[in-house]
């Protein structure tokens, strides 16, 4: 038998190390090799402080991508979980059911598309304005009524919650293939390209109503902030939604392997980014 010295198993350690080290390091490099799928604009709407756990490192600061689910109607408020999800044609469309009991542990490897500053998020503004709308005209049936005065400043508080500080990143579509996504949406400045995991739910309890629904968990939305940024960013980025009050916006490129990764910084004043809040960032 032959004895390993502790010297030779240091030096197998560290080369281990300096292997592993490579491996991601070539990795990196290819990820950024020539024209990234997919670069959009983002602010401290979309950019959100990652955390961890008590595990991570304190030097390091890393962000991830917050975005929505899209509002669909629903036929009766009082038996649905969530107005938002998966729509039927989604869930089929990567091979998962769509009605019937909720299953324990229905998911499926698939691909999605996020949508920044497009149809979804002009939905989204739009519902808002409407629903401060009825709220005002409810309101003027009974101008004294003190449920709905503050039924209408929530309205309005929502309203004003989604000009400037929700997240303007939707969940447009899912799929099977990639390159079939792609297709759909060729805009490469507006709609990202994320693998992850599609889940299922159950939508409504109604013993009548067996639809499902389901959501997307991406698998690379955490995204590192180089020391370069890190300065910059460790003030701005926003930990909760209420604290997104400082302006930034952040250059988000995906590379060869669909990982993301931060390629430039603009650091605004709250006065500009109220001027720019209906077109940039974009």
């Amino acid at each position: 038998m032959i004895a390993i010295k502790p010297r030779h198993g240091l030096l197998a350690g560290l080369g281990l190390i300096l292997l592993s080290n490579a491996v991601a390091l070539a990795g990196v490099w290819y990820n950024r090799q020539g024209e990234p799928e997919s670069r959009l604009l983002l602010s401290q709407r979309e950019l959100h402080r990652d955390w961890d756990g008590p595990r991570k490192e304190n030097s390091g600061l890393s962000m991830r991508l917050d975005w929505r689910m899209p509002v669909h109607p629903k036929a009766d408020k009082n038996h649905c979980y969530s107005d938002r999800g998966l729509t039927k044609a989604q869930l089929q469309a990567v091979g998962l059911p769509s009605s019937g009991p909720e299953p324990r542990q229905d998911t499926r490897a698939a691909w999605a598309i996020l949508e920044l500053d497009g149809p979804l998020y002009q939905q989204s503004l739009q519902q808002a304005e409407q629903h401060l709308q009825q709220a005002s005209a409810k309101l003027q049936e009974l101008p004294g009524d003190k449920e709905r005065q503050e039924q209408e400043k929530a309205a309005s508080k929502a309203l004003a919650d989604e000009r400037s500080k929700e997240s303007r990143l939707f969940l447009a579509d899912v799929g099977l293939e990639a390159a079939a996504l792609r297709q759909r949406y060729p805009d490469r400045d507006r709609y990202m390209l994320l693998r992850g995991t599609v889940r299922v739910w159950r939508r409504c309890y109604n013993e009548t109503d067996t639809s499902l629904s389901g959501t997307f968990d991406p698998s690379n939305a955490s995204i590192n902030v180089p020391h370069t940024w890190r300065q910059a960013l460790a003030e701005r980025l926003p930990t909760y939604y209420n604290d997104a009050d400082q302006p930034f916006s952040a250059e988000i490129s995906f590379g060869q392997r669909l990982e993301p990764w931060l390629s430039d910084v603009r650091i605004t004043d709250k006065t500009s980014n109220r001027d720019d809040e209906n077109g940039a960032p974009r």
